[in-house]
């Protein structure tokens, strides 16, 4: 094998770039698709939580919801609105 096979095979001509994995649109694009999964599960929380609010038998799993909800909600940078902002926001859209 000669010089010129071994470097095609070694990877060397992959852009440096691409390599490192700087591309920052894709950077983007992942960081809004997690955004709107974490929005998407705060929402369904949500939901489940409406619906859950005057059964018993679920009180430990509808606090264990609203745990999860709180901290996406966190990491949104959203923990400052509350179930009326929330819904009223929705109704906005």
């Amino acid at each position: 094998m000669n010089n010129r096979a071994k470097r095609r095979d070694s990877g060397s001509d992959i852009p440096p770039r691409s390599a490192r994995g700087d591309d920052t649109s894709s950077l983007l694009v992942d960081s809004a698709i997690s955004h709107c999964e974490k929005l998407r599960r705060v929402l369904e929380l949500q939901e489940w939580i409406d619906g859950t609010v005057d059964n018993p038998l679920l009180a430990t799993t509808c606090r264990k919801w609203k745990e999860e909800r709180e901290q996406l909600l966190r990491e949104l940078h959203l923990e400052q609105l509350d179930n009326a902002e929330v819904g009223s926001s929705a109704l906005a859209l």
